[in-house]
């Protein structure tokens, strides 16, 4: 955990002949999933994911859009709203409603709601005054029509052992129903694998698109890629990706495993290969 990677780097440890795996979110403050990262670098120890850069952009959701945006990767319109930003209605002119607004710099579905669906500009302001009150940046973007994608990645370069995509369809069968922390917790949703769901050329687009963001951000190791795809426009969204995501038997990759009919330590394998390999070539340059 973060506190005992404190303790250590207080204590000036070293460790030979180790390796890291970084599965945590870190603590409850902005950026936590840099966090391990930041101190395993300070420790000087090889680690499982992404480095400090990459985890640190993928945390922004609107600095990481920006980003793909320049490389020609499909995002909605977005704003950031901050104590050195403040909202003014000028930067959604032109936009169309429903607007989302969301924390920027949490994860796992922290203040996230459908109540976060704004369909009115004083509804707009309603939502960024409740959300500023509970985090520092929030972003606002035009809310992405189509079907909930995930795509889940383990692998570098070449090398690349999972890389399989997952539809999500909400039990709320409301027309903006969100997938929230609420939903999440109490597991509201049902999973339906891409292959089964998808054409193979829909599902070689999502991947191929997958693998040209986590080059552009620098992905290492593994990832979760979340999209809105539009069937009638053939339109694929980036909405944001996780840098660590949830790596158990109940979550995405353990319903992964399940529709490959392999056992689930075989993904905790095609995890510490993607890593150990990674290390090894390091080692060899």
């Amino acid at each position: 955990g973060i506190p005992e990677l404190i303790r250590a780097i207080n204590e000036k440890k070293k460790y030979k002949n180790s390796y890291f795996i970084n599965i945590t979110d870190g603590l409850q403050q902005p950026y936590s999933r840099t966090q391990a990262p930041l101190l395993l670098d300070i420790l000087e120890v090889p680690y499982s994911g992404s480095d400090v850069f990459a985890t640190t952009l993928m945390n922004n959701k609107h600095y990481c859009k920006l980003i793909l945006r320049e490389y020609g990767i499909e995002t909605s319109k977005s704003i950031l709203i901050n104590n050195e930003q403040l909202f003014q209605r000028e930067y959604i002119e032109g936009w169309s409603y429903p607007l989302f607004v969301k924390p920027n710099l949490e994860g796992s579905s922290i203040g996230i709601s459908s109540e976060n669906v704004c369909h009115t500009y004083d509804y707009l302001i309603q939502m960024i005054n409740k959300l500023r009150k509970n985090f520092n940046e929030i972003i606002i973007e035009e809310y992405v029509d189509g079907i909930d994608v995930t795509n889940y990645m383990i692998g570098n370069d070449s090398n690349i052992y999972i890389n399989d995509v997952i539809i999500s369809k909400l039990n709320d069968p409301s027309p903006f129903a969100v997938y929230g922390a609420q939903e999440k917790k109490n597991k509201l949703r049902t999973l339906y694998y891409g292959a089964g769901y998808f054409n193979q050329e829909i599902i070689e687009y999502i991947q191929s698109t997958s693998i040209k963001i986590s080059k552009i951000i620098g992905v290492k190791d593994i990832c979760r890629i979340d999209y809105r795809y539009d069937s009638n426009l053939n339109k694929l969204s980036f909405i944001e990706i996780n840098s660590a995501p949830r790596f158990s038997s109940s979550t995405e990759i353990g319903f992964i495993a399940n529709k490959r009919k392999i056992e689930f330590n075989q993904m905790v394998q095609y995890y510490l290969d993607a890593f150990i390999s990674r290390i090894n070539r390091g080692n060899t340059q």
